[in-house]
């Protein structure tokens, strides 16, 4: 399945792409919530998934042109991941993490939702723009192993991850501050869930790109990570629990300077996914 959240009467409605076009949740499936994140709590993707199967009313659909938002827009934490790929780590002169993942977390005043501006304050320097493969947490999760990880996993988010790099390259214990500036997370515009994602093949084989201004700067699949998604999240939920709606993202493939007119672009997959921001600067 395919959720999404669009502009439906002057409100965030949420949606599911079906057979026949775009629905309504709450109307394919009666009862259910009208917003991702709550419908993500109340664990009911197993229900949605169900009610699509038995057959959609054409009434549920709606107009597949509507303003796309952000999926959701407070998740109770995001969860960064750095120098998680190989090839990156060494492109910055670096290396990989060996016995850990590097971590931080990103407050929800950094999301913006596809389309809208990635804001550079003018002041900052260089700004690195950075794809990645997100993970949505869709049940509580803590202390779960490496085994039994995915499992808590409801699906896959295209992510841009942006860093004040100039300001991170004075002193790396400044890692919060050059992560958190406003539309410094960039998500959407749907959740896949994680079985119509290994439909298309393994997790291992699924390509992560960084786009620049329409040209690939840097790619990768998830099998180059040093440390793999279930590692990840296993290894985070014995620090702290996760929660329906938080979103671990897992690394980039490689990081590129923007500026003011540019457009950056991730892609998931061969098509599966993708996610476009356009760049300004303000100050």
């Amino acid at each position: 399945m395919r959720l999404s959240t669009i502009q439906l009467d002057g409100r965030p409605t949420a949606c599911v792409t079906v057979a026949e076009g775009l629905a309504r949740i709450d109307q394919v499936l009666p009862g259910a919530p009208d917003d991702v994140m709550t419908l993500l709590e109340g664990d009911r993707l197993g229900e949605l998934a169900r009610a699509i199967a038995a057959g959609v009313d054409t009434s549920a659909l709606v107009d597949p042109g509507a303003a796309v938002l952000t999926p959701w827009t407070r998740p109770r934490k995001i969860l960064g991941i750095g120098l998680n790929y190989r090839a990156h780590a060494g492109d910055l002169g670096e290396e990989a993490p060996r016995t850990s993942p590097a971590s931080f977390l990103k407050a929800d005043h950094t999301i913006v939702g596809p389309g809208e501006p990635i804001v550079v304050p003018g002041d900052l320097g260089t700004v690195t723009s950075e794809a990645e493969l997100g993970l949505v947490v869709g049940r509580p999760c803590y202390r779960v192993s490496v085994d039994e990880a995915m499992a808590y996993v409801a699906g896959v988010v295209a992510v841009l991850d942006q860093t004040a790099e100039e300001v991170l390259l004075e002193n790396p214990r400044y890692l919060t501050r050059v992560k958190n500036y406003p539309t410094f997370f960039a998500f959407g515009p749907e959740l896949i869930t994680l079985d119509e994602v290994l439909a298309e093949g393994p997790l291992e084989d699924l390509r992560v790109a960084t786009i620049h201004n329409g040209a690939v700067h840097r790619e990768d699949v998830v099998g180059g990570m040093t440390f793999s998604p279930a590692e990840l999240l296993s290894f985070h939920s014995h620090v702290m629990p996760f929660f329906p709606g938080d979103i671990l993202s897992t690394g980039t493939p490689g990081a590129v300077a923007i500026q003011a007119g540019d457009t950056v672009r991730c892609e998931l997959g061969d098509g599966l996914s993708f996610l476009e921001n356009p760049v300004r600067t303000v100050g």
